[in-house]
């Protein structure tokens, strides 16, 4: 039965830590009857082949830096080959290729992860090898300390305590180190690769000279392929290959946090939008539903909350609105980090939502001060404008303007407020 082999418990995290997925990948194969499935070590020795007639080949890379600059030496590619008998794990150290002109990595290599073959057991004698993604570390050029950091560093930060958090290893005089995105000389564009912003680490830019030059930042994220072969004359051909995708990049989606506008929310707000405004959706046994929906969209965003940086985000949504002609007051103002309170913007969004995850509570203070919800929450119809504290605050949108809720949340959130405040609605109802 599949639920013998599930784990009573599936944890994600140890401590603040997030679990590495690490997946394995299994060979199967066809016999000469016609059997398929996994390749075991019996069955290996069936066709007189033994572990040591495989070859794993795992080449990992780094392309980020390239997709940009087009410059040879700002590859970072990590090649390992070992045999069905090397169980010991081995380190993918992403380097530059040998010869390149102002390669990227030109110190110690740049650690993409580990992969190691998997010694079969008798219980588990399947074929395997294991990929273990890299840690997550950001890497910068060593010169990192004398470039301009204000659009990454808030002002009440200290530049020495967010130098620490980074790996100052990458070549300064690399063509990423180097790279200013260049703009179409008639129209003036900028390079569609750089669109939406924020897709790469970059100093100020000069007023009216769009976008920054890179500061040469990258991360460990890297995909890859995997090649198995195996020789030998009880191979079809006497050899026969097999290739397996791989991808590893930091958890942008977080499985034990939800987001408070899923896709589910955006095809609702298409199909149904209009439902929520007829005076009977918050009647008779409706009002049950619409209570649930209202809690679990609070909860959702105390999930959104748990997974944001309130401190970048406040920085980012500053520096965009510096690009208007009349840049507004900041959104918050930036406050200092504290001994064990790095991020005192976040802890202080979290602790108040935290204190609606009581639907009951949020329930009450909304019929107490319904004038909350036009101060707090920004109205998806109106015209775009500056980052400010409405929620969603400091988020953006896929259109690069701030994120709002969907048109149906709104239309929901204020049908029910009509309703727990006590709010007639214009037909004799309330």
């Amino acid at each position: 039965m599949i639920s013998a082999w599930l784990p009573e418990v599936i944890q994600f995290r140890d401590g603040e830590n997030w679990l590495p997925v690490a997946p394995f990948f299994e060979i199967h194969g066809r016999l000469s009857d016609g059997t398929e499935g996994p390749l075991t070590v019996e069955l290996l020795a069936h066709c007189g082949l033994g572990l040591e007639d495989i070859t794993w080949r795992v080449h990992a890379a780094n392309r980020k830096a390239f997709h940009y600059t087009g410059a040879e030496g700002d590859h970072v590619d990590a090649l390992v080959s070992l045999p069905g008998n090397h169980h010991r794990k081995t380190v993918l150290n992403g380097v530059s290729p040998s010869g390149a002109d102002n390669p990227i990595v030109c110190g110690d290599p740049l650690p993409l992860g580990e992969v190691q073959v998997i010694r079969p057991t008798g219980d588990f004698p399947e074929l395997r090898l294991r990929l273990t993604p890299p840690k997550g570390h950001i890497y910068a050029p060593t010169d990192t300390a004398e470039r301009d950091l204000t659009a990454l560093v808030p002002e009440a930060y200290l530049v020495e305590g967010f130098l620490k958090g980074i790996h100052q290893t990458l070549n300064p005089k690399s063509a990423w180190a180097q790279w200013v995105p260049p703009a179409d000389p008639d129209t003036k564009d900028q390079d569609p690769r750089t669109n939406p912003g924020g897709l790469y680490a970059q100093e100020p830019a000069a007023a009216g000279e769009g976008l920054g030059k890179s500061l040469g930042f990258l991360d460990d994220s890297n995909d890859g392929l995997i090649t198995v072969t195996l020789r030998g004359a009880g191979v079809a051909g006497g050899e026969m290959k097999a290739h397996a995708r791989f991808t590893c990049c930091p958890p942008d989606f977080q499985p034990d946090r939800r987001p408070f506008r899923s896709v589910a929310d955006g095809l609702t707000d298409l199909m149904d939008r209009q439902d929520v405004s007829d005076p009977g959706y918050t009647e008779g046994s409706n009002w049950i539903e619409t209570e649930m929906e209202i809690a679990d969209f609070m909860q959702r965003v105390r999930e959104t909350m748990e997974a944001s940086n309130l401190d970048h985000q406040n920085l980012r949504s500053q520096l965009a609105n510096q690009t208007l002609q009349t840049p507004p007051e900041k959104p918050f103002t930036p406050q200092p980090p504290r001994p064990g309170h790095p991020l005192p913007l976040t802890e202080l969004g979290r602790a108040n939502h935290k204190r609606f995850l009581a639907y009951d509570v949020f329930k009450a203070r909304m019929a107490q001060r319904p004038n909350l919800f036009d101060e707090w929450i920004r109205n998806p119809a109106s015209e775009p404008a500056a980052y400010d504290t409405q929620m969603p605050a400091l988020m953006r949108g896929s259109d690069s303007n701030p994120m709002t809720i969907t048109q149906r949340q709104y239309n929901l959130m204020r049908a029910w407020l009509d309703r727990v405040s006590g709010k007639d609605r214009g037909d004799g109802t309330a």
